[in-house]
């Protein structure tokens, strides 16, 4: 069960069964905050593509990938989240992936309240910051929820194939590129263009995903594309430079 525990504060977020056919379009999520002042649950009804944005920018976050703060809103659900990076305070001269990977981070999440009518919302915004290490094993038992009960979400049919890749050592960070030849899938590892400079590297791909052109997520002919998967002793050659750097 995703749960966190700070400062006498429990926070859980469940992943619910979806009650019947119309229903299985979204996630039901369930959240309940208890200390000693308060004590509230709900259920929040979310978009599949909504639940799979916050768990790769969380990813992305616990990467490194962030130089400054990145928020995320839930469309009439009274729920949005703040990711914060780390910072060595200085403006001018934001800190390195590797740094900010190896520094804390913090996620606020911001609950408005419902009354017990449900058709409206209390006053207060509730916030929460959690830690890095509460945050990677909260994301984890997350996202196993998430997929284990949506996984019709990933599943689909056609000719254009798109993978969700990740900067190795950090999987579900989930940047979507296009795989021209349809055979690249999961746990495979690739040679892309990544990152403003558009540098060459090799990525593991946590998930590929077939659409057919009227449902296709992405435009083909603009999104990046794989260049080719990696050889085993291209991957062995990457890994050994890491473990020296």
């Amino acid at each position: 069960m995703p749960k966190i525990e700070l400062q006498g504060t429990n926070f859980t977020c469940r992943i619910l069964p979806a009650k019947g056919a119309k229903e299985s379009a979204y996630v039901h999520l369930s959240i309940a905050i208890e200390n000693e002042y308060i004590r509230y649950e709900d259920v929040r009804r979310i978009l599949p593509e909504d639940m799979e944005e916050w768990l790769c920018a969380i990813y992305r976050l616990l990467a490194g990938a962030y130089s400054r703060p990145y928020s995320i809103s839930f469309n009439g659900v009274g729920l949005s989240v703040d990711l914060y990076p780390s910072s060595d305070g200085e403006a001018a001269h934001p800190t390195s992936h590797r740094q900010r990977r190896e520094k804390d981070c913090a996620m606020a999440l911001r609950l408005l309240m419902r009354s017990a009518d449900t058709h409206s919302y209390l006053g207060g915004v509730y916030t929460l910051l959690f830690q890095k290490q509460a945050l990677q094993t909260f994301a984890d038992a997350l996202k196993a929820e998430f997929y284990a009960l949506h996984s019709v979400y990933t599943a689909g049919r056609g000719e254009w194939t798109f993978v969700g890749v990740s900067p190795l050592g950090y999987q579900g960070c989930n940047y979507w590129y296009y795989d021209e030849t349809g055979e690249v899938k999961s746990g495979d590892f690739v040679w892309v263009r990544m990152g403003k400079n558009a540098t060459e590297q090799i990525v593991l791909v946590d998930c590929a995903r077939r659409f057919a052109s009227a449902s296709a997520p992405y435009d083909p002919k603009r999104v990046k594309k794989v260049l080719r998967k990696a050889t085993p002793e291209e991957l062995a050659a990457v890994k050994s430079s890491k473990i020296k750097e």
